[in-house]
């Protein structure tokens, strides 16, 4: 559908239907080439691990938040602070790789884990895919860490899940940028 008589356009709205997030280790070697990011089909490496089912109501929520502002004398001046950009996803699945992001750790020969206090201290690639009634996709690759970790309530018949907030950094293997999104419908990249 093409844009009404007031410019707007429903085929334009996002209404998000499905998608994936996806973690492998700090590589070179893992960062998926600009030229491969609307590919048709998605390749992930090997290397990557799926966090798998999302909640129905725990789909990738970024966030952006700004440092505090630096102000001049002048009235009406100021440079915005660094800020920061997140996305929290909350996982329905407790498998390894879930594990793997908030405990830091794998199970011992018993399949026991050895929980700490503390949130593991780990860097690695982030890959989330949204895909959006249409078939027009957002994808975002960067490095990440998780700086939160949220368990739901156990209730009974009620899935429960753990909302992870992944913080994104600034990396060399991204220009320097937190991450690189790619939107558009996947398929052959026209020139």
């Amino acid at each position: 559908m093409a844009a009404d008589e007031q410019g707007n356009d429903l085929d334009a709205v996002g209404v998000p239907i499905t998608g994936l997030a996806a973690f492998a280790k700090l590589e070179t070697t893992n960062v998926i080439a600009k030229d491969k990011m609307g590919a048709k089909p998605l390749a992930l490496g090997a290397a990557f691990q799926m966090i798998g089912l999302y909640k129905q109501d725990g789909g990738p929520a970024a966030a952006r938040d700004a440092g505090e502002a630096i102000e001049f004398f002048q009235k009406g001046y100021s440079i915005a602070g660094d800020g920061t950009r997140t996305v929290a996803i909350t996982a329905a699945e407790m498998n390894a790789a879930v594990l793997e992001l908030t405990e830091g750790v794998e199970p011992d020969t018993n399949g026991v884990v050895a929980v700490s206090s503390s949130l593991p201290n780990n860097r690695f690639i982030l890959f989330t895919v949204t895909r959006y009634r249409g078939g027009w996709e957002k994808r975002r690759q960067g490095v990440a860490f998780v700086s939160q970790v949220e368990p739901d309530q156990e209730e009974r018949g009620a899935v429960e899940g753990q909302k992870i907030t992944f913080t994104w950094v600034e990396h060399d293997l991204f220009g320097g940028s937190p991450y690189w999104e790619w939107q558009g419908i996947p398929g052959p990249v026209a020139p």
